[in-house]
């Protein structure tokens, strides 16, 4: 790629991020990105039960908590693409700069903005519950060791990101996209994690847990967990581009 092109892409890149972040509709996602993470928390009951369970169990279940981000990362990687179908806009943005370099922006931007949901949504949500856990488990929370589970729990929401891109530009439908990506995974697969892991592992949500690492029998390992999330990225990219070569935008 030359000069003209790294700089036009990084024009595109700019954009999207600045389309993103425009309006008052990011201000909902980074309130679920803590909002999540409570109602699953408070499922599980804790932390009220956190003086029951062990420094490091105490540690496992922040990190697992933290990994319900990964919903809300899918929700915002598809709005890159649903929020400008919505509004009419894509055919626009598309005529204007062409599919092939809008693609690869909106997945650039989905990638960065994954990164950045998951990260705040662990800052807010860490912040609110800080001051309920036992004096002990805080400074495990802190330590060195408890930060080698954050790169998966950061890698799982990155990669939702990326498959809800491509959910969006496969749907194009706010709505439907909205409850394929927020509601069927925390009422459909991770139930189905607790009751059937040898089936919840190969899904989208199940792979992503296993990227995370997340406490549930029978998930896929963080290495064999993350090609079958990248397959089916890859092959919701595939049918996206297809879908997309065939509409007349």
């Amino acid at each position: 790629m030359n000069g003209t092109g790294v700089s036009s892409l990084a024009g595109g890149l700019r954009s999207e991020l600045l389309r993103f972040n425009s309006g008052y509709s990011v201000l909902g996602i980074l309130a679920f990105t803590a909002l999540i993470p409570w109602f699953v928390a408070n499922f599980l009951g804790w932390p009220g039960n956190s003086e029951g369970l062990s420094a490091a169990e105490n540690v496992q279940r922040f990190w697992a908590v933290s990994a319900s981000i990964a919903p809300v990362a899918t929700f915002a990687g598809s709005y890159l693409v649903t929020r400008e179908a919505y509004y009419g806009t894509l055919r626009r943005t598309v005529v204007m700069s062409g599919l092939k370099q809008v693609l690869i922006a909106k997945y650039l931007a989905a990638a960065i903005i994954g990164l950045a949901t998951v990260i705040t949504g662990i800052v807010l949500w860490g912040v609110s519950i800080a001051f309920s856990l036992p004096p002990g488990v805080l400074d495990e929370l802190l330590g060195a060791e408890s930060w080698t589970r954050m790169p998966g729990v950061v890698l799982a929401s990155t990669m939702s990101s990326l498959w809800g891109c491509s959910l969006g530009w496969i749907i194009r439908h706010y709505y439907a996209t909205t409850i394929l990506t927020l509601l069927i995974p925390l009422a459909l697969e991770v139930p189905l994690m607790a009751s059937s892991p040898e089936i919840a592992r190969w899904l989208p949500s199940g792979a992503l847990a296993g990227i995370a690492s997340l406490p549930f029998e029978g998930l896929l390992g963080p290495l064999p967990a993350f090609l079958v999330s990248l397959g089916w990225i890859l092959g919701a990219g595939f049918v996206a581009v297809r879908l997309l070569r065939r509409k007349e935008f």
